[in-house]
Parts: structure tokens; C-alpha cells; sequence
């Protein structure tokens, strides 16, 4: 939903403007992968293979979009991700490079959680949490690689499969480990599960929590309820429409506010969906242009030479290079806190 709001809202503006190519409209295809890794690859062969397209949108599952990365060298149509984080989305030894990504990256994003451990709750003594996927992967690689520079040990690292039910015993585990504080990489299913169970604990055995993204992708407030006040849980994230200047997120927040039954910006569910989904639009409409084509291969050729750009999120100068594909950096990286209504509130 939140990446369809985005890219609805630049190809709106983009038509409205004249189009591409000569005055060509624009136009979204939507499929929806439930998570399904299978059925994500079956649909990114299925959109890449339709005429004209010029690139497919990867979603908030990193493991789906890492699995396409065959057939997005195969079939030759730029792969964009626009929520997932796992490194191997745009490390790879795939050339030329068909992925790009305008989101958050886990080698920055993993550790300023490790930095806010350290920073703001003076941990030294930690546990993560990841799941047995190619995203746990990428989170471990960077803790392994990192730690070491925040002085953070982490005592208990818990791999999880998606399904499981509790964290009870790993988290006393952490608990008897001398934790100080919890680092845990999941989606909201996940979350809801551990924080029911740590609220349920006495408040001195609270951790607090450091928590990817994937957290809030969902109803999170809607699923643990009173709960979730209860544990001290900050989530990472890349953009806000709290207090936010930018012309394009302001922009983009008015056409959420007339488009949708979100009409005020702490109603908006998952800001950084839309806001990268936004940018990317507006970024591949510069990319068609300079192309003059809609072939995948020139398509692709052409987001690493774009002019710069202003966009929602950040300014792109330029967005991507022949030797980096991905738009974002650590200098967007905000903490928030999860309201009772779902609000996400941005914390120092």
C-alpha cells in the first residue's frame, strides 16, 4: 500500500507534466508476492516480460529480491529496490549490475543500531535477534564486521525461523547473559510475539529494544496493543513527514492527504515506503528521458549517469554511479517510537 501511494503520487505528477518520452503516460503494474519467495520471482519474469516496462519495484522482503537477482541479469530489466536492506541486493558479482536500490542499506543501516546500543542506552553487553534468511544474514555479517568498533559484545545471537512462536527462552537467555540491551531484526508478526512476551516480564527485566524496519511494515500497534507501550522499542528508518521541509515530502504528503483516507502526515502508514517509492519513480522518469527508450538495458545504462535531484527523501547528486548503486547513506538514518495509534514519531 504505502509503496503503491508513492509511485502513484510521482506518476501523477509526471503525467500531469507531459509524460516521457514525447508525452507517453506512465503507468503502474501492481503484482503482490505475499512474501512468497516463489511467487516474487514468478512475478518479477512475468512484469519484466511485458512490453515497455522499464523496471520492476522490489518491496520490504529482502530474501525475494536477493532470489531475483538471476532473473534480473537474465532477462535484462532493472530491479529497484525500494524497502528491502540486505546487502547482497546490490553487492553482488553480477556485471553489469542490474539492481538498484533507493532505500535503506544494512552495512550503514545494522550499524547505527549497533550506535544507538552503544550511544544512547551505554550498552556494552548485547543480544540480537535475526532470522534464518538471507536478511539475518546480512545483519550478522555486519555485526560481525562492526561490533568491535561500538566495544559491544554480543553474548547471545538467536537465529529464528519465520513461524516460531516465542522468544522466551532466548530472551532469558539474554537476561541471564548480563544483556543490556536487544538488537532484533524481523517483521512485525515477529515483534508483536517478543514484545507481548517481554511486557508480560517485570518492568527491571525490560530490555530495550533496537529493531530493524521490518517492525513497523505492518499494524504493529494494532496487533500487540498495550503492550507495546510498556517496552522502551526504537526502530530504524530513513525518512519522516514529521517537521518535514522538503518540498517533494510535502508534496508527496498533500497527495496521500487527497488520494487516501490518510489525511494528516502521522496517519500515513509506512513513510519510508512511500517516500522511496516517490523518489524512485521520479528518478527512473529522468532515466526513460535519457535513455529515449524504454529498453531495459539502456534503461539501466542511464540511472547511472542521471542529472541531480531533489527529492522527497534527500538530494540526489546524483542518485546512482557506475560504482554505486545504492541512492541512500547513513546521513538518513532517524530513529521513532511507535505510538498507540500507529503514529511513528521520530526520537533524538
Amino acid at each position: 500500500m504505502a509503496i503503491e501511494l508513492g509511485a502513484r503520487a510521482a506518476i501523477d505528477d509526471i503525467n500531469r507534466a507531459g509524460g516521457v518520452l514525447g508525452g507517453r503516460p506512465l503507468q503502474l503494474v501492481t503484482t503482490d508476492n505475499k512474501g512468497v519467495t516463489a511467487r516474487g520471482k514468478d512475478n518479477y519474469a512475468e512484469l519484466a516480460q511485458m512490453k515497455d516496462m522499464v523496471a520492476v519495484l522490489g518491496g520490504k522482503y529482502s530474501p525475494i529480491s536477493v532470489e531475483v537477482l538471476p532473473e534480473a541479469h537474465r532477462l535484462k530489466v532493472p530491479l529497484i529496490s525500494v524497502w528491502g536492506s540486505a546487502d547482497g541486493i546490490t553487492d553482488h558479482p553480477y556485471r553489469p549490475s542490474y539492481t538498484f536500490r533507493v532505500s535503506l542499506k544494512d552495512d550503514w543501516g545494522v550499524e547505527a543500531m549497533m550506535r544507538r546500543m552503544a550511544n544512547t542506552y551505554k550498552a556494552s553487553q548485547v543480544c540480537a535477534f535475526l532470522p534464518n534468511t538471507s536478511w539475518g544474514r546480512s545483519a550478522d555479517a555486519v555485526i560481525k564486521s562492526k561490533a568491535t568498533r561500538y566495544k559491544l559484545n554480543f553474548g547471545v545471537v538467536r537465529w529464528y525461523n519465520w513461524g516460531d512462536t516465542t522468544f522466551a527462552e532466548d530472551y532469558r537467555r539474554c537476561l541471564d547473559n548480563q544483556g543490556q540491551a536487544l538488537m532484533f531484526v524481523g517483521n512485525e508478526k515477529e515483534a508483536t510475539i517478543l514484545l507481548k512476551e517481554m511486557a508480560a516480564l517485570p518492568a527491571d527485566k525490560r530490555l530495550p529494544v533496537v529493531a530493524h524496519w521490518g517492525t513497523v511494515g505492518g499494524l504493529l500497534h494494532e496487533m500487540v496493543g498495550p503492550a507495546l507501550g510498556q517496552v522502551s522499542f526504537d526502530v530504524i528508518q530513513t525518512f519522516s513527514f514529521m517537521q518535514n521541509q522538503r518540498p517533494r515530502a510535502k508534496a508527496l504528503a498533500q497527495w496521500i492527504h487527497t488520494h487516501s483516507p490518510y489525511k494528516t502526515v502521522s496517519a500515513i502508514p509506512s513513510p519510508v515506503g512511500a517516500a522511496h517509492a516517490y523518489d524512485t519513480v521520479h528518478l527512473l522518469a529522468l532515466a526513460v528521458e535519457r535513455a529515449r527508450s524504454t529498453q531495459g538495458s539502456r534503461v539501466r545504462d542511464a540511472l547511472e549517469k542521471l542529472p541531480p535531484f531533489s527529492g522527497a527523501v534527500r538530494d540526489y547528486k546524483p542518485a546512482f554511479t557506475a560504482t554505486r548503486h545504492d541512492a541512500l547513506d547513513a546521513s538518513q538514518v532517524l530513529f521513532v517510537r511507535v505510538g498507540p495509534d500507529g503514529t511513528l514519531t521520530p526520537t533524538p
